[in-house]
C-alpha cells in the first residue's frame, strides 16, 4: 500500500461525510410524501458520486485493493500508449492504475501501481513488457504484460520520458463516465445535494 494512513484517513473521512449526508436524508423523507421519489434519486446521486470520488482516492494510495480482472471506468483519458503487437497501455492516473487493451478495445487486464496518488507515464518497449514512471518519488517499475512486477527502482529526473502519448476517449458505458473522473463523481454529488437542499427549502416555506 502507498500511503496506509492516509487511505485509512480517507476511508473513515467518507464513511462519516456520508452517514452525515443519509441522516439528513433521513430526516427530509416523509412516508406517503409525493416528493419522496425526488429525495431518494437525489439520495443515490449523492452516494454514487461520493463512492466514486473517495472510491478513486482509495484505489490511487492502494488502499482499494482490486482484482487484475477489474475494469476502471476510463472515459477520457492522455498518455495512451501501444505495444508492438497492438495492445493498448491506458495509465488512470486518478486510480492509480493501468490497463491493458486489445486492438478493438477489449479490456484484457489492470493493476495498481505505487505512484502515491501523483502522476504517472507508461512506456511499451519493443522487446514486450510495461515500462511505468511516477512522478512523485521517481519511481520506475518494471511490469510484464500480465501485470506481474519484475522490477523497481528510481530514476533521475532528467530521465522523466518524454511527451505524453496519445489522448482519446476509450469506450465507456454512459454509467462508467461518473466514475472516470473525480470531477464527475463529485460533480454528481453536488448535483445531488443541491437538489436535496432545494428540496429541503421549498419543503420549509409550503409548511411555513
Amino acid at each position: 500500500m502507498d500511503n496506509p494512513l492516509f487511505g485509512l484517513f480517507l476511508a473513515l473521512f467518507g464513511g462519516v461525510w456520508l452517514y452525515f449526508v443519509f441522516r439528513d436524508v433521513a430526516r427530509i423523507f416523509e412516508r406517503g410524501h409525493r416528493g419522496n421519489w425526488f429525495v431518494v434519486l437525489m439520495g443515490v446521486l449523492v452516494f454514487v458520486g461520493a463512492s466514486g470520488f473517495f472510491g478513486t482516492g482509495l484505489a490511487a494510495v492502494g488502499f482499494l485493493e482490486l482484482p487484475n480482472s477489474f475494469e476502471w471506468p476510463v472515459g477520457n483519458v492522455c498518455g495512451v500508449k501501444s505495444t508492438a503487437d497492438g495492445k493498448h497501455v491506458v495509465p488512470l492516473e486518478p486510480s492509480g492504475r493501468v490497463q491493458i487493451y486489445d486492438a478493438n478495445w477489449h479490456f484484457l487486464r489492470g493493476w495498481h501501481v505505487g505512484a502515491h496518488g501523483g502522476g504517472f507515464k507508461v512506456e511499451c518497449p519493443a522487446n514486450g513488457g510495461v515500462e511505468v514512471y511516477t512522478g512523485r518519488g521517481q519511481h520506475h517499475y518494471s511490469f510484464t504484460e500480465e501485470g506481474e512486477l519484475v522490477s523497481a527502482t528510481t530514476y533521475p529526473a532528467a530521465d522523466w520520458p518524454p511527451g505524453s502519448g496519445s489522448c482519446l476517449i476509450v469506450p465507456t458505458s454512459l454509467p462508467g463516465w461518473i466514475f472516470s473522473s473525480p470531477f464527475f463523481s463529485w460533480g454528481t454529488a453536488v448535483i445531488g445535494g443541491v437538489g436535496l437542499w432545494v428540496f429541503k427549502k421549498l419543503k420549509s416555506r409550503k409548511s411555513s
